[in-house]
């Protein structure tokens, strides 16, 4: 086994860590080389795994989650022993000799591997599955479920702020970790929906952004539709409500995503532009059952943007028809003093010249009013169809 040298006089050994809240990358230098020094290879270091301890010290979680206006409970039971062993497990990838040019994807699938005897997640899995099967879901919406699922778990603001300011440890965990404290950082439950969407048969890859320090998981989709034309969708994971397909802000604060309630409805097609982030790498990509439910997302996101601009196009027009009819009625308040004015002056003359043009400004208003109150009428559908849309889109 690679053993970590603090000393310059150490022999051989290069240790390279990714901290991650995030992307927090520490390269390790070349400390020295005795050719006399047996070297493992960069895949030996990276697969030994060790032995899975026994089952003790047992605790029962009880995960709430809400998806599609419906609450899911599932309850499971993880242990200490088995928390404590992955806690204890590597987290920083090691290697011997030259940096092996695809050590980030080595180091991604140390955080992917389950120890033998470990069916926590698998478990899990099933456990979503067969609650999505009796709510009848789709399998669009079951791939839905599982991302909402790892939103719900609560995002490790205090840990995650530590972090970022240089003053806790940006290692990262393993996903029966993230179970167990019921909590974690954008790449804790990244990795934790990888494995989730993994062991339901889902195509799934890591988006990850070193320039935002963060990570996000991918699913498996049309290309056509998938974000940076990759074959995957973007599937935030730190905040409840973001859609599979959506790319948030991110919080400066604690790098959490934006919640979709604090987000301006009327950019919503924004919502998908893959500048909301920095340059991405995809790591971890594996072929899988393909989610289709980014098309209906998609049209749903053009018909909310399609109303918005509508809505505020119409808005401008009742306005300014509304202004008129104010303007009309105006005039007319002041006709129907002149009308009476020269009634009372016998005036008949000038009252009679008059009408017409009363008459003329009566049925120009009523005509305002009728086709004014049948604009308002479709403004309002507009309104509420797209309230609906909002309401069912977070």
């Amino acid at each position: 086994m690679a053993r970590k040298i603090l000393s310059l006089l150490g022999k051989i050994v290069i240790v390279a860590a990714i901290a991650f809240l995030l992307i927090w990358i520490k390269t390790g230098r070349k400390i020295g080389i005795n050719p006399s020094q047996p070297m493992q290879s960069a895949q030996e270091v990276s697969s030994q795994v060790e032995q899975l301890p026994q089952k003790i010290n047992p605790k029962v979680i009880n995960f709430k989650w809400a998806y599609n206006k419906k609450n899911y409970a599932i309850t499971e039971t993880l242990y200490g022993s088995i928390y404590d062993f992955y806690r204890t497990k590597p987290k920083e990838f090691e290697y011997q000799g030259m940096l092996p040019d695809d050590w980030k994807e080595k180091y991604f699938s140390m955080f992917l591997q389950v120890a033998d005897g470990d069916d926590a997640v698998q478990t899990i899995a099933d456990d979503i599955k067969q609650a999505g099967l009796k709510n009848g879901l789709s399998n669009d919406q079951l791939a839905e479920l599982v991302v909402s699922f790892v939103q719900a778990m609560p995002y490790d603001d205090a840990r995650a702020k530590k972090i970022l300011s240089g003053q806790g440890s940006g290692l990262t965990n393993y996903p029966y970790e993230t179970l167990y404290e019921g909590k974690g950082v954008c790449s804790d439950k990244s990795f934790l929906a990888y494995l989730l969407l993994k062991d339901l048969g889902y195509g799934a890859s890591l988006f990850v952004y070193e320039s935002e320090n963060h990570m996000a998981v991918g699913v498996q989709c049309s290309i056509q539709y998938s974000s940076y034309e990759s074959g995957y969708c973007y599937a935030e994971t730190t905040t409840v409500g973001g859609k599979i397909g959506m790319i948030p802000s991110l919080n400066a604060q604690n790098n959490q995503a934006q919640t979709i309630k604090k987000l301006n409805y009327y950019g919503q097609q924004e919502q998908f532009d893959v500048k909301n982030l920095g340059p991405v790498e995809i790591y971890e990509k594996i072929s899988g059952n393909t989610y289709a439910g980014i098309i209906s997302t998609l049209k749903i996101s053009q018909r909310i943007d399609t109303l918005s601009r509508l809505i505020i196009s119409e808005k401008k027009s009742l306005t300014a028809i509304n202004s008129q009819i104010n303007a009309d009625k105006a005039d007319l308040k002041e006709m129907e003093k002149k009308l009476e004015k020269f009634s009372d002056a016998d005036n008949y003359k000038d009252y009679n010249n008059l009408v017409p043009k009363y008459n003329d400004l009566v049925s120009k208003l009523k005509k305002e009013i009728k086709d004014y109150n049948a604009r308002v009428n479709t403004y309002n559908q507009k309104i509420n169809e797209y309230n609906s849309l909002i309401a069912n889109f977070q």
